[in-house]
Order: structure tokens, then C-alpha cells, then sequence
């Protein structure tokens, strides 16, 4: 068995090594049928250029939007096992004409075809504005079991979309004005950005895509509230081991994929002079947990800036920088509400002193060039209570913050609560039915499982989640309630007691157990306990077929030819994918859980991943002479009174025997001990091993 799957283990991981994914279209290299499909009003396309990089679109003589590819705009939002790209259209206005997916690696795609370029799902985004959150299941219809691929769509889409609307659009007039409280919490985070109430700097990170830092005063703590909900309470903590911090900076890391920390390299510059931001000033919070950042920032944190050596009221510059000429420094000029204000006093006081002695204002930056380009135009906008003018941050009360936050969390924000409400009942039902050892009730879990992960939800684990974890980090699994639900029982679960997940939530394995349930025992076979013995290894060299080229940096995808699950649950389209499920599930008929002992890569890692598991099934003195378990073990894990744990799925067959005094545990030893002497003493010379 080994020496011939080692052949096929190298030639498939050599395929896998050398495998050339998709690589990333730009837009410069779109056809033209494509670019009119995003963009139908247009008669011609200019040649991509600026940036951010696009592709101006004309009617005639007059300007109707620009067409631009996600991929082109790092980072990339990712999905389920990588970026999502898509071309877009949009008009001078923020109005969204057109998306067309370009690339997606996703596993149900080898199931479905090409669910992502469904008309029903990308006519959606048609006529959207840049200032609307694009979040799934609320703003954008989502498709089940793809959440995650969905979402990286829409915020790919808005993220890129935002910033060809800032770095183009000719800015409204009363940009960078002074607006009162109830108007700063009426806006969007899209139009804090275009009207300069906050302001962005991108920065180059070494090895990675850069991403951009979003920076504004907050004026009072109702105000901070506003913007990250609760979590704005440990901002207010860090003040208060401070002692203090007249001024209050947040900032907010757009888009995702951002890793890099925002501690050090902090400094204002201000009248010429530099003022460093020690690294202990610097409060993160982390992802927004609420108010108007929910969903449309990775991170977020402040700036703790002491009043007599940062003049809020005067113009300044953010300066972001590592010490590494390589990347250089960062910076933005930032002119805040309070400076506006401090302007507006004085020129109401004093205009003809207040216009010779206001500080100078920075230069507003040097537009692209564009052809009858007209202004963004503003989203309607829900206005938000006003909250009082405050120049000091005062101890704000968060016992009542109902209204003040969206969401609790920008995870509770997307998730399906049907969803998590099937994932808890199946979790619920396998517990119960694995902790009371009653068989009636693991039939009715088996059953659940099957019908509810299998075919009504399909969110069962995969080899995929594994290989997604490598391709683009946590948010493979952290993206999605249900999924970060199961994934976190099955660890604990695997921790405490080993491989529960296979014995009570595998869809698959609930279908194999049905079969083996139907199947006459006279068409059923075992393998002989060498060639059994040699079969275990295979998963794991299947296994290794798998990681090892993600591991190396392969994009390749391998798993679909070793997974059934998606093909038989999803109704897959593809032949071949049918012939292998097809194989695997006539071999279970034949074999009792043959793919699970044999075959499957999620198997093979859960089974390493026992070998430290806590509480393992006890073994009994009958264990010595009795051989019925063994001849009933669905996965051969038995061989007389030894256990190969990591081949166990913790099915409670065994253990049901145990409680229920099957077979020949019915008998006390007591009563065996007589009878094994006696057998033994007729057993001639030489010959070891007996039976009950």
C-alpha cells in the first residue's frame, strides 16, 4: 500500500507545487465587452491610468463614470480561501452601474459552478451608493453556506469603490467647513472622509499590501461613542491611567488583511516643530464593536495628545514613521472642527485681523485631471440626536448605550440567527446523545446532523477550512458565527475527548452509518488486519497531499478530489466529482465507514489532533477475553483489548456495550474467571488466546 501511494503522493504534490492559479486580472487588461457590461451607458473607454488606476468612461464627448478592478486596490478583502476580485462601474455621482466577479477561489465552486457571477446576486449591487455599508443579509441579499465569499465581495467592492470616488471626484463645495453636531452625526464614514472631517494617509508596509489609516478629532466622549460604540469605554479607561488627555485622536485602519502594529512611529507636526506620540499614548481597541466604524473598519484606536504641546484649534500634520528609509514617512494634513470653529470665531470678532493672522491652511491637494466630472453626490442619511458642545472629555455614563450602538458586534452584526440556532441545536442533540450513551437518542442525533449540516445548511467542516486558514489566516473561520461555533465545540470537544465531531457531526459519517444501517451484514466485508492496518496510513498521506503545497504557498486546490461532502450535499455538477462520491459511498456499503477509516483528510487531522486528548474510553478487565466490541467497531479502532484511540470516533458502540452489559459483558468476572481456567487448561501447548 505504501510503496504505492508514494508515487502518487509525489506527482500530486508536484502538481500542486507547480499548479499557475488564476492570476489577477488588472484593469488595463479587461476586454471590452466586460467593461461595457459595468458601465452599459458608455460608448468608449480611455486607457487605464492615475492613481488609483481606472478607466474613464465616456458618452460622446461627456464623462459617465469610471470602471475599475478590486484586485488593483490592496488589500484585498479576503473570502473563504482568498480574494474575491470583481470589475466595477461607477458613475461621477457614487452610483454603482455594474460588478462582474473576475477571480474567487471558493470550495462550493467546484459544487455549484459559478455561483459568485449569478445576475441575482450582482444586479444587487446596481445603483448602490459609496456611502452605504454593502453588509450582507441586510444591505445585500447573501447566498447560505457562502457567507463568507459574499461578504468579501461586498466590501471588496465598496472599500474600492470609496476610494476611486475620494481620489476623483471633484470635492463638494463646503468641504472641509465647519458643521455642527447634529450634521457630523448625520454623516456617513464615507462623507467624514470626502467632506476632510477625517482625514486618510496609506501606508506601505514591507512584504504586504499597504493599507490606510483614517484619522479625526473627537471633540467629546458622545461623540466617540457615536463613532465605535462601547468599545470607547477603554479609550476612556487608558485617559483615566493617564491622567488625563485634553485631546482625543482616533484612528480607524480601513478595509482588512491589516496586520501591522500602530504603537510606534507616531509624531505631530505643528509651527515647525515635530512632537513625538509616545508608544504608551497609543490606545487600540481593536475591531469596532459598535456605532458608525461597525463593519467598516479592521481596527481602530486613538492618539492621547497632551493640550500644551498639540494646538487642536490650529492646523497640523499626522506623521506616521518607522525609522525605515526604505518605506519612508507618512503624512497627512489635518485642519479639525475645533481649528474651523477657532477661525470662525475670529473672523466673526476681528475679520480684518482674523484674515492676517489665521494660521495658513495647508494646500488642498492637486485634483486629477477629469472631463465634466460632477460632485458625489450625498446619501440620504438618518439624523442622529445632537449631542452637546464640549471642549474637555468628561466621564460619560455607558450603562445606557441602546441607541448609541448599532450592533453589539461586527460579528453579531452579519450573522444568520437561524443559522446559529440549527448549529446549536445539532451541537445540543450530539452532546446529549454522547454523554448519556443511549443509542436511541445518537440515532436522533445522526439524523439531525444529517438533514440540518448536510442538506438544509451545509455547515459542516471541511480539509477546506483547514487549507483556508493557510491561505488567508482567522477570518477564514472568525467571518462567520455558525462556523467559529462549530469549529470551537470540535476543539474542545477533540481536546476533552477526541473525535466527536466524526462520530456525531459529520454529515458524511451520519450518511455512512445510515447505509451500514440498511445494508444486509451478509454483503458486508472487512479488510484483512494487515491490509487494514497498511489502509489507516492513507488518509494521512492524502492529508499531506493537501497542506503541504498550501503550507508552501500553492494556491492550488486539491481537496475537492478527496472530499465528498459538497459533491453529495450540494448536488455538485461535476461527473467526475460524482464518480469519486459515488465510489466512496458504494465502499461504505461494503466496508462500514470506509472513507472515514481509509480516506478522509479531516479525519486523518482530528486524529492527530487526539492523541492529547484528555478523557479516553476506559478499558475493563473483560476487554482481556472478549472480542465483541472489536467485531462491531465501525472504524477497526479494536484489536482485542488495545484501542488505537487516533482511529476512534467515539461512535458510544463500545461504551453502549459496556453500560448495557452486551454480549459477553453481561457476565461478572467472577463468573468468567472458572470458565477461562478451564478453557485454558484444555488448550494444547503453544496455542495462546481465547475467547468468551
Amino acid at each position: 500500500m505504501c510503496r504505492k501511494l508514494g508515487p502518487a503522493l509525489l506527482v500530486a504534490v508536484g502538481l500542486a507545487f507547480f499548479a499557475n492559479p488564476t492570476a489577477a486580472q488588472d484593469i488595463a487588461e479587461v476586454r471590452a465587452a466586460l467593461l461595457a457590461e459595468v458601465m452599459p451607458g458608455a460608448d468608449r473607454f480611455e486607457r487605464a491610468e492615475g492613481d488609483p488606476p481606472v478607466r474613464r468612461a465616456f458618452s460622446g464627448d461627456s464623462l459617465v463614470g469610471y470602471v475599475f478592478i478590486t484586485s488593483d486596490f490592496p488589500p484585498e478583502v479576503d473570502g473563504y480561501s482568498g480574494p474575491v476580485r470583481a470589475l466595477v462601474g461607477m458613475t461621477p455621482e457614487g452610483l454603482l452601474t455594474g460588478v462582474r466577479v473576475t477571480d474567487y477561489r471558493e470550495s462550493r465552486r467546484y459544487d455549484w459552478g459559478d455561483f459568485l457571477s449569478d445576475p441575482w446576486l450582482l444586479d444587487q449591487f446596481t445603483g448602490k451608493h459609496v456611502a452605504e455599508r454593502f453588509r450582507v443579509n441586510q444591505d445585500i441579499d447573501g447566498i447560505s453556506q457562502v457567507t463568507i465569499s459574499v461578504r468579501a465581495l461586498a466590501r471588496g467592492v465598496r472599500d474600492a469603490a470609496r476610494r476611486v470616488a475620494l481620489a476623483y471626484a471633484v470635492r463638494e463645495p463646503g468641504a472641509s467647513s465647519l458643521l455642527s453636531d447634529a450634521e457630523l452625526e448625520a454623516m456617513t464614514w464615507y462623507e467624514m472622509r470626502q467632506r476632510e472631517v477625517a482625514v486618510t494617509m496609506s501606508v506601505v508596509q514591507e512584504g504586504r499590501a499597504p493599507f490606510s489609516v483614517s484619522l479625526l478629532h473627537v471633540p467629546s466622549d458622545s461623540f466617540g461613542v457615536h463613532m465605535v460604540g462601547r468599545m470607547y469605554q477603554s479609550i476612556l479607561a487608558a485617559v483615566e491611567r493617564r491622567g488625563g488627555a485634553p485631546i482625543v485622536v482616533l484612528y480607524a485602519v480601513d478595509g482588512t488583511g491589516f496586520q501591522a502594529p500602530l504603537k510606534d512611529g507616531w509624531s505631530i507636526e505643528q509651527g515647525g516643530k515635530a512632537t513625538p506620540v509616545p508608544a504608551e499614548d497609543v490606545v487600540t481597541v481593536g475591531v469596532p464593536g459598535g456605532g458608525l466604524l461597525l463593519e467598516e473598519s479592521s481596527q481602530a484606536g486613538a492618539l492621547l495628545l497632551d493640550a500644551d504641546r498639540v494646538d487642536i484649534t490650529a492646523p497640523l500634520t499626522f506623521v506616521f514613521d518607522r525609522g525605515r528609509p526604505d518605506l519612508g514617512a507618512f503624512r497627512v494634513a489635518y485642519t479639525s472642527q475645533s481649528s474651523l470653529a477657532r477661525e470662525a470665531e475670529l473672523a466673526a470678532s476681528a475679520p480684518a485681523a482674523a484674515s492676517s493672522s489665521a494660521p495658513e491652511a495647508p494646500p488642498a491637494p492637486t485634483p486629477m485631471p477629469t472631463v465634466e466630472t460632477a460632485p458625489i453626490a450625498e446619501a440620504p442619511a438618518v439624523v442622529a440626536p445632537a449631542s452637546p458642545p464640549s471642549d474637555q472629555l468628561v466621564q460619560f455614563d455607558f450603562t445606557d448605550l441602546a441607541a448609541a450602538d448599532e450592533q453589539d458586534a461586527g460579528l453579531l452584526a452579519s450573522a444568520s440567527w437561524s443559522r446559529v440556532g440549527w448549529t446549536l441545536l445539532v451541537l445540543t442533540l450530539a452532546m446529549l446523545a454522547f454523554l448519556t450513551k443511549n443509542a436511541a437518542l445518537r440515532w436522533v442525533s445522526l439524523s439531525t446532523t444529517l438533514v440540518v449540516l448536510g442538506w438544509l445548511d451545509g455547515g459542516f467542516l471541511s480539509i477546506s477550512h483547514v487549507t483556508g486558514l493557510i491561505w488567508v489566516g482567522p477570518s477564514a473561520i472568525t467571518s462567520d458565527l455558525p462556523l467559529l461555533i462549530m469549529v470551537a465545540f470540535t476543539a474542545l470537544a477533540l481536546l476533552l475527548w477526541g473525535r466527536v465531531f466524526c462520530g456525531y457531526l459529520c454529515p458524511f459519517g451520519a450518511l455512512q452509518d445510515v447505509i451500514d444501517r440498511l445494508v444486509p451484514a451478509r454483503l458486508k466485508r472487512e479488510l484483512p488486519r494487515g491490509a487494514h492496518r497498511l489502509a489507516l496510513k492513507s488518509k494521512y498521506f492524502i492529508l499531506a497531499i493537501i497542506l503541504l503545497p498550501a503550507i508552501a504557498g500553492s494556491q492550488a486546490s486539491l481537496y475537492q478530489y478527496f472530499e465528498p461532502f459538497g459533491t453529495v450535499f450540494f448536488i455538485g455538477r461535476d461527473p467526475l466529482l460524482w464518480g469519486i462520491a459515488g465510489t466512496l459511498l458504494v465502499a461504505a456499503a461494503i466496508v462500514p465507514r470506509f472513507y472515514c477509516r481509509y480516506a478522509c483528510p479531516l479525519g486523518a487531522s482530528l486524529a492527530l489532533g487526539s492523541l492529547v486528548a484528555l478523557r479516553r474510553i476506559p478499558r475493563v478487565e473483560q476487554c482481556d477475553h472478549c472480542k465483541v466490541c472489536q467485531q462491531h467497531c465501525p472504524t477497526g479502532a479494536i484489536e482485542g483489548p488495545a484501542l488505537d484511540f487516533k482511529e476512534c470516533v467515539r461512535c458510544n458502540d463500545c461504551e453502549i456495550r459496556l453500560v448495557e452489559k452486551s454480549g459477553v459483558c453481561k457476565h461478572d468476572m467472577e463468573a468468567i474467571r472458572p470458565r477461562l481456567v478451564q478453557i485454558r487448561a484444555r488448550i494444547p501447548a503453544g496455542v495462546a488466546g481465547s475467547q468468551c
